[in-house]
């Protein structure tokens, strides 16, 4: 359903822009009709068998030739990009579709990406690539997959790509703080019950601490937080991990925050630390 959602918002916003410009629509009919005709009065010109008639140009139009499509395929695209790009046009001719095609082309090539993860179950490398330099925001809907599909391939550039993709678009759409990074996939991506949503696996919280380097974190931990707060962590015995680093458990904890139990030598190391930092505070006086 998130899908549908996101898929019809980014239809409908296009859709709306193209509403914007019924003022130069309505010069571009008159133009190719008698004056004395109303546009009102004309037949309305069924998306589907013009696409069927102009298919070997609009695949052109829409650079369908180089992603590895049959016709049919191509035709399905064609149709649902011309019934964008159409707005409330009684009529259609190539000129407006190529013209509004290549005004909206970044959102015309996601519902092209989009619709290729629709249509096929295994993309080719050409697609593929096509896909994960395209999908935009979709991004957050489709990375399970695509990160699969570039596994496949070898395809660390990919991946690469793939997970600045998801950091951006979870930032700008989902929430203002990343999850941890997964240290089997290494995007962020894992949850507080140390699932990740990316590649479907379940870590330890040692693994989770030797990923990130925890007893160097905890040194950081002592610099960062009140006394109080490191004397509370050590008898509460957790403190929480996020991706800006390590919280203690007396401040309020985030959804996206992962607790984690402190076993005997870390919380020696944090008494130790404690008493440094004591110690060179005296130094310093």
């Amino acid at each position: 359903m998130a899908r549908d959602s996101k898929k019809k918002k980014s239809e409908k916003s296009i859709k709306k822009e193209l509403e914007n410009h019924s003022i130069e629509q309505k010069k571009e009919q008159q133009s190719m009709t008698h004056k004395t005709r109303s546009s009102s009065s004309r037949k309305y010109v069924d998306t589907e068998s013009w696409v069927e008639k102009h298919l070997d140009e609009l695949i052109d139009i829409f650079n369908l030739n180089m992603l590895e499509l049959d016709r049919e395929e191509s035709k399905t695209i064609a149709i649902k990009l011309v019934d964008i790009l159409r707005g409330e046009s009684s009529t259609l001719d190539k000129d407006t579709i190529r013209r509004r095609f290549s005004r909206y082309a970044q959102n015309m090539y996601q519902i092209i990406a989009q619709s290729i993860l629709e249509l096929h179950e295994c993309l080719s490398i050409t697609q593929l690539e096509f896909v994960v330099n395209n999908i935009g925001e979709l991004v957050l809907g489709y990375a399970p997959r695509l990160y699969r599909e570039a596994i496949k391939y070898r395809r660390e550039d990919l991946i690469d790509t793939i997970r600045a993709s998801w950091r951006t678009y979870w930032i700008l759409k989902r929430y203002n703080i990343l999850p941890v990074e997964c240290p089997r996939c290494k995007f962020n991506s894992l949850m507080p019950d140390l699932t990740c949503i990316i590649c479907g696996s379940t870590v330890s919280e040692e693994e989770l601490k030797k990923s990130i380097d925890f007893e160097k974190m905890l040194k950081e931990f002592v610099n960062l937080y009140s006394e109080e707060d490191v004397k509370k962590t050590i008898v509460y015995g957790y403190l929480y991990i996020n991706s800006l680093g390590l919280k203690p458990p007396t401040h309020e904890r985030d959804k996206l925050d992962i607790e984690v139990a402190l076993n005997t030598k870390e919380k020696e190391i944090l008494k130790l630390m404690l008493k440094t930092s004591k110690g060179d505070h005296k130094d310093g006086a």
